[in-house]
């Protein structure tokens, strides 16, 4: 049964009224003349109980509302003019608009629907209207215009050879991207992620959306019946009172379902099936049409100013989607850090997952087959974790992992670029444990066959310069051409031996500002290839800086700071605040250099020794390494009670011994076991010799550093004990702070992989990302 229909341009006046023409449109229960017409001129003297009879539609109830609030005494013109003004302004039964369209992608094994952000949302109705080749509305047509043209969505469905050139429809932060059946989203940077999307047009109350068959029925039937007509406020006509008696204006039965229309909003959706059980059961569910909120173009992702590149270490085989797992969760760690610090800051970091294991062939499953059966699980966790470096180490196949670890960076890096051509910011690496390892070769170009051209290089210099006479002159000639022959391919070729090592496979497209190096073992490999600290950071380094960050219990990581110098292993590394302080928001730039208690207290009871006391006792009063470096991770008993992460947010806690008696310098020089830091040398010195270190910290464990007592009084103790060694040009070596808990070997194993979820890194990555330090006034610590 159709709705009245309503008129929607009044007449002139009551008095000079003539009723329009019938139309086959107008219904067979009320003519045009009736006295309940809004047409009639006595529609507006009707009493008003009369006016409030359930077969009068709403809009003319709320016409004589609108017509009793005003005097009473007003003529039938003004009358006119008010009906006239209602019907303007009142909103119509149209075609939904796309702002009004949400689209909505469900996560699997849930059963809620997330809607997509508006431009998400405006992006997927418009290729979905494309493809159907359903108009735009005005607004969206505009925006199509002048930002989307270039993806090409007007070629008709026929002519998809070239759908490979269009530019990919993508959402969620430009992570995922549309299948050709507008069903579902599947990653781009990684496998096996692939989430159902839906279009909403109709929903229930709390706005999940029906099915997309069901939707387009009841859509369907809604603008056949009641197109054109006025939708009033509010989510109902009826009182409360007139629940039970609703009249059924139109009826749509579908997919099991029975819909009902008792007004033009009072919308309810019935399942089919037995009268009695659906009266015991079933539930009537109120519809609503449209979306709660229009979509708007300006809600999209936040503009993205770095690209992080996260590559993983060892474990991931088999276990290939976890890498996407951890860079979201770093990403998320990241971004709840600068709406709480920075919140001024509009644009976000991305950070996308580099899975490279999965990839490669390496031994063909030959380790596998060799995996003795018995306590096979132990064996197969060892076979998916430590044969990783295990292969690294190996010439045969570590060209492989290091081509395939390029490779899937250049791709990565090439897809984000084709999404985001508007992006200009600086690229990072997130290298975790030997992942960090794989990318600082990549990054200095190294190659093991430079050892070996090493080796044969000293070989063919040791033969020459033998006077064996057994040697023949045929192979001194041969050798002395080899020779030759190496010194031109070093002047002539560019890049040497070493262009020939490393091909174009083993480079990067891009530049790489920042390498973090998270939980990594580069320390322990750059000491097996013997290297120094011109190796560490050479001319040919493509990155501006490393950041070497670890937790103090984990296993697998190392410092790089003491390649410059020894005694470097006396200075802490950098203790990063909590990211409950507001400090963490500043540089850590300008923080003073640290020494170790554990070498105070060295420095001390050898001074003690010194003035004729046992150098047993001494050193029994020093205490082992053990209990040493548990007291360096927790400065005091203050810093336990308080739960804080970071000592550095605490007060400076007092110094176990008395280090400025110990030493003869001012108490202000040291203060509660913090020490200033004076200029540092950038201009780096040759490395002194292990003899003349050892010497060095005899002479500042027994002599106090020969400097002259006026000099002596003014340079930092951190400063005197690093002497003439080669400084670092930045810190590189950053510390996590270990929970209270985290005292167990359970703690140690689980430490190598508790950098993904940790807050304090977070926020030390968003500093060092956007290099916005808090104002001098904010930056307080949490005590003050």
């Amino acid at each position: 049964m159709l709705p009245p229909p309503i008129i929607q341009t009044p007449p002139d006046s009551p008095s000079a009224y003539s009723p329009p023409p019938s139309t086959p449109s107008s219904p067979p229960h009320l003519t045009t003349n009736s006295p309940l017409d809004p047409n009639s001129p006595n529609f507006l003297n009707l009493p008003r109980k009369q006016i409030r009879s359930k077969s009068v539609p709403h809009a003319r109830q709320v016409l004589m509302d609108m017509v009793d609030s005003t005097e009473r005494n007003l003529d039938g013109p003004f009358r006119s003019i008010l009906w006239q003004k209602y019907v303007l302004e009142r909103p119509k039964v149209t075609e939904l608009k796309c702002s009004e369209v949400r689209w909505f992608f469900q996560e699997p094994k849930q059963t809620v629907w997330t809607p997509f952000n508006g431009r998400d949302s405006i992006m997927l109705e418009i290729k979905y209207r494309k493809e159907k080749r359903i108009d735009l509305d005005e607004a969206i047509q505009t925006i199509y215009d002048e930002t989307l043209g270039h993806y090409k969505m007007d070629h008709p469905e026929g002519s998809e050879d070239n759908s490979e050139e269009k530019p990919m429809v993508v959402v969620l932060n430009g992570q995922y991207k549309v299948n050709k059946e507008n069903s579902r989203i599947d990653p781009i940077y990684w496998k096996e992620d692939s989430k159902e999307i839906r279009r909403g047009t109709w929903f229930s109350m709390d706005y999940q959306p029906l099915e997309m068959p069901l939707s387009d029925s009841i859509e369907k039937n809604h603008l056949q019946c009641f197109r054109n007509q006025m939708i009033p406020e509010g989510t109902t006509v009826f009182s409360k009172s007139e629940t039970s008696n609703k009249p059924i204006l139109a009826e749509l039965h579908v997919d099991g379902y029975d819909v009902r229309w008792n007004s033009v909003i009072d919308i309810s959706l019935h399942q089919k099936g037995n009268a009695i059980l659906r009266y015991l059961w079933a539930k009537t569910t109120p519809l609503r049409r449209g979306y709660e909120r229009e979509a708007d173009w300006n809600d999209a992702s936040a503009e993205i100013s770095h690209l992080i590149l996260v590559v993983h270490g060892i474990g991931q085989k088999g276990y290939e989607n976890l890498i996407a797992t951890n860079a979201n969760q770093v990403r998320d760690g990241v971004v709840n850090a600068m709406e709480k610090c920075y919140p001024d800051e509009k644009s976000r970091p991305m950070f996308l997952p580099v899975e490279w294991r999965s990839s490669l062939v390496l031994d063909g499953g030959l380790t596998d087959n060799i995996t003795i059966p018995k306590m096979s699980s132990m064996r197969a966790s060892l076979n998916s974790t430590a044969m990783d470096v295990m292969y690294y180490q190996s010439p045969l196949f570590r060209t492989e992992i290091v081509r395939g670890v390029v490779a899937q960076l250049n791709r990565t890096y090439k897809l984000f670029k084709a999404n985001n051509p508007q992006f200009n910011g600086h690229v990072h690496i997130f290298g975790h444990s030997l992942g960090s390892v794989i990318c600082y070769d990549v990054l200095t170009q190294y190659s093991p066959l430079m050892l070996y051209d090493k080796y044969v290089t000293k070989s063919i210099d040791e033969y020459l310069e033998k006077n064996d006479s057994e040697n023949t002159k045929e192979a001194r000639k041969a050798m002395e051409a080899m020779k030759l022959a190496r010194e031109q391919l070093r002047e002539h070729m560019d890049g040497g031996i070493h262009r020939l090592l490393v091909t174009n496979d083993e480079q990067l497209n891009f530049k790489v500002k920042y390498l973090f190096a998270v939980g990594s073992p580069l320390g322990v490999f750059l000491t097996m290839r013997g290297g120094e600290s011109a190796d560490l950071l050479s001319k040919a380094t493509n990155v501006e800086r490393i950041f070497n960050i670890f937790h103090p219990y984990d296993p697998v990581a190392y410092r790089l700071e003491p390649f410059f110098t020894a005694e470097y292993k006396h200075i802490r590394p950098i203790k990063l605040f909590s990211q409950a302080d507001l400090r963490a928001r500043a540089s850590y730039a300008d923080l003073p250099l640290d020494v170790y208690k554990h070498y105070l207290k060295k420095l001390k009871n050898q001074k003690k020794a010194k003035n004729g006391k046992d150098d047993k006792a001494a050193d029994a009063k020093s205490g082992g390494d053990d209990e040493i470096d548990e007291e360096d991770e927790c400065d005091s008993d203050e810093d336990a009670r308080s739960g804080c992460s970071s000592p550095r947010s605490m007060t400076p806690p007092p110094p176990p011994c008395d280090v400025a008696a110990a030493n003869k310098e001012p108490k202000a020089v040291v203060k509660k076991g913090w020490f200033s830091f004076g200029s540092s040398n950038n201009n780096p010195k040759k490395t002194q010799s292990s003899a003349s270190l050892q010497s060095q910290v005899q002479a500042t464990s027994t002599e106090h550093i020969e400097v002259g007592k006026e000099a002596e009084a003014e340079l930092p103790l951190a400063e005197r004990i690093l002497g003439s060694g080669v400084r670092v040009p930045h810190r590189i070596d950053f510390q996590l702070q270990p929970a209270l808990t985290e005292k167990s070997y359970w703690s140690v194993l689980k430490s190598h992989f508790a950098y993904w979820t940790n807050a304090d890194m977070a926020l030390f990555l968003a500093n060092v990302l956007y290099c916005k330090p808090a104002k001098p006034e904010e930056a307080k610590p949490t005590w003050a």
